[in-house]
């Protein structure tokens, strides 16, 4: 969980909820933020991965593997 924290402090969202064994952060520029996720996912090696986005919501959903 602490690699998710330190995701939503990176994105900054503007709501957080849990989803499907992980955190759908709500509120975000989709693009931009889906790079800085995955930019700090493989630069740190975080076992953390982004399993659902959607565009309505304007949210990513991540988990820990």
């Amino acid at each position: 969980m602490e690699y998710i924290k330190k995701i939503i402090d990176l994105v900054k969202p503007r709501t957080t909820r849990a989803f499907k064994g992980g955190v759908e952060l709500r509120g975000i520029n989709m693009e931009s933020a889906k790079q800085e996720i995955r930019a700090a996912i493989e630069l740190n090696q975080w076992p953390v991965e982004i399993f659902d986005t959607d565009v309505r919501l304007k949210s990513i959903s991540i988990r820990e593997k």
